[in-house]
């Protein structure tokens, strides 16, 4: 009897599915946890080197489908998202202080990243018996996932002695190996990779808002309010990973909007090995699934009938093995933690610091968060340009991806956006938070426009949302402590705006920059002066806290290697945190050899 094809795609979809829990049961229950991890030096990179060649491919074979989803943008929505995208790029870049804020991670994913691209080959080791037979066979393809805790650097050919895997998973580190391979081995490229993300994650909401919500103004609403979000050009001008973890859930969440908008299958694949690729930034990454499952629910339930689903359900499957592992090995690691990392007893402090920060108007403009709020509750009206509908679906799916990368870090016993620099955990929320507040912003519109019969508020709205981010920036976190002097400079400059934006639209920008050098950016100069008096949380007093770091020198360059007993710089030591902290003159650490 003749099978049908969707019957062959169920059984071979079974097989497979089949075969990766075999070698995920084998994997981890046949090796200690410090073996997975000297196994994963290789494979991770291995597996993401494949997963990242196969969104290539199929980011390819999708162009003709991107061109028909996306037809009904027009020409001034692309021109309005072009110009956000380069002033807020241009803001990040040149304005925003480009420097290490959270030590030694940065230095580490940088690290990573140099030792997947340079030690290809390489018979670095962790001080343990490493499986040759193993690693001789694969070692060639990739480099090593691990941090070098030894290395040197002998006539521009780079060595590392003792290396150690990191408890982060190896999504970042693996896109600045694909940097440093392209462009060589350079501190700069890691910052410019980070603000060329942040520029694609502004595309990348306005698209998001355009299929949600069927419109591309509640695209373009949110692309500026997501682009003129403090933190977020903060850390976009660092190394850091919160950037780029807070891009490719987006990204795989296009993936599926585009995918249940077009039917087609080669969607279907991008969104196999988007999400695989996208889950393995941070641990509580793999979140993500929950919101791509319900996009698939709301939009796409046919596609549970279809053998092609399962198919390429089983090859993410696959795909995400070596993550899985890496949670697993990880999975009595303490975090630096001397209780447990999760708990209900940090709900209360953590609730409250985390939920003040959108409230306060000191770190994050309150103008986003009302419209957030008006987001939720508020429904779109009649017009032309957007349908009359709550978008009810569109909301759940938003909720759902804001409650759980913002609630998931009020149980962790590091998760207050006051703790350190962990505010830069306010970046993974920042998407959702800012779509929601677009159409927010749509919706007060249409009351404005249909109820209170005040039409211009679509040429006053973008100006109030920049206005706050100026102000924002140039009080922050000093406000309270000159509020006087930013007050009075704050006040001339709110009524100096509003006049010439109502005056002569065309004067906008020159009342930007006449702003801008009225202040003086007191921000800047202000938090200066506070960096310069040692804190709780800018000490650099040499304390011994066990594994610490000392430089070998590296062609011009020291590299951070790690060495025991060695006093440092304390792993928790952190700038001041505020909206973009000034740069101290420090350039810690400038260890990145500029060429291999």
């Amino acid at each position: 009897m003749k099978k049908s094809p969707q019957t062959i795609l169920f059984v071979v979809s079974g097989a497979l599915f089949l075969l990766g829990a075999l070698v995920l049961v084998w994997w981890t229950k046949n090796f200690h946890a410090w073996k997975l991890r000297e196994h994963l030096q290789i494979i991770s990179p291995l597996f993401l080197e494949i997963t990242f060649l196969l969104v290539i491919v199929a980011t390819v074979l999708n162009l003709r489908v991107f061109k028909r989803v996306f037809a009904g943008i027009t020409r001034g929505s692309w021109y309005a998202v072009g110009g956000i995208t380069v002033i807020g790029l241009l803001i990040t870049i040149f304005v925003v202080p480009r420097d290490h804020r959270i030590y030694y991670d940065e230095d580490i994913y940088q690290s990573i990243g140099q030792n997947i691209a340079c030690l290809k080959s390489s018979n670095a080791h962790s001080g343990e018996d490493y499986e040759q037979s193993f690693s001789n066979v694969w070692k060639r393809f990739i480099g090593r996932a691990a941090m070098c805790n030894e290395g040197r650097n002998e006539y521009g050919e780079f060595h590392c002695d003792r290396l150690e895997y990191n408890k982060e998973p190896n999504g970042w580190p693996y896109l600045l190996s694909v940097v440093f391979r392209l462009f060589g081995v350079h501190e700069r490229a890691a910052f410019l990779t980070n603000n060329l993300l942040y520029g694609l994650a502004i595309v990348t909401v306005f698209l998001i808002g355009y299929l949600l919500f069927e419109s591309a103004l509640p695209g373009v609403y949110a692309a500026l309010i997501f682009a003129l979000t403090p933190e977020f050009m903060m850390w976009a001008n660092t190394t850091a990973v919160e950037p780029s973890a807070a891009l490719f859930p987006g990204l795989a969440l296009l993936s599926a909007l585009i995918f249940v908008r077009s039917r087609e299958n080669t969607a279907l694949w991008l969104l196999a090995v988007m999400t695989a690729f996208a889950v393995q930034f941070r641990p509580e990454s793999i979140m993500l699934l929950m919101v791509i499952g319900l996009v698939v629910l709301f939009w796409g339930s046919y596609t549970l009938r279809r053998g092609e689903f399962y198919l390429l359900l089983a090859i993410f499957f696959i795909l995400m093995i070596p993550h899985l592992v890496h949670l697993y090995s990880f999975k009595d690691a303490g975090w630096g933690s001397s209780g447990p990392k999760f708990s209900t007893e940090y709900f209360k402090g953590n609730f409250k610091a985390n939920a003040l920060f959108y409230l306060k108007n000191i770190r994050f403009p309150l103008l986003f968060t009302v419209l957030f709020g008006l987001g939720i509750v508020l429904k779109a009206g009649k017009g032309d340009r957007v349908p009359t509908t709550f978008h009810l679906r569109a909301k759940l799916v938003l909720l759902s991806w804001f409650l759980l990368f913002w609630g998931i870090f009020i149980f962790f016993y590091a998760g207050s956006y006051n703790y350190g620099a962990d505010v830069r955990f306010s970046l993974l929320s920042a998407m959702p938070l800012a779509l929601l507040a677009g159409y927010g912003a749509v919706s007060l519109e249409y009351v404005f426009r249909h109820r209170l019969k005040f039409t211009y508020l679509s040429y006053v709205l973008p100006v109030i949302i920049a206005f706050i981010f100026v102000v924002i920036i140039t009080t922050g976190e000093d406000a309270q402590d000159q509020p006087d002097q930013e007050g009075g400079s704050t006040a001339t400059g709110i009524l100096f705006i509003i006049c010439c934006a109502f005056e002569n639209v065309s004067g906008l920008p020159l009342a930007v920059s006449r702003i801008w050098l009225l202040q003086k950016t007191p921000l800047f100069h202000g938090s200066l002066r506070s960096a310069q008096t040692p804190t709780a949380s800018t000490t650099t007093t040499p304390v011994n806290h066990g594994p610490t770091r000392r430089l070998v020198s590296i062609g011009d360059s020291p590299l951070p290697t790690v060495s025991r007993g060695l006093p440092a710089r304390p792993v928790n030591a952190v700038s001041v945190h505020r909206p973009f902290p000034p740069h101290t003159g420090k350039r810690f650490p400038t260890w990145m050899p500029r060429s291999l």
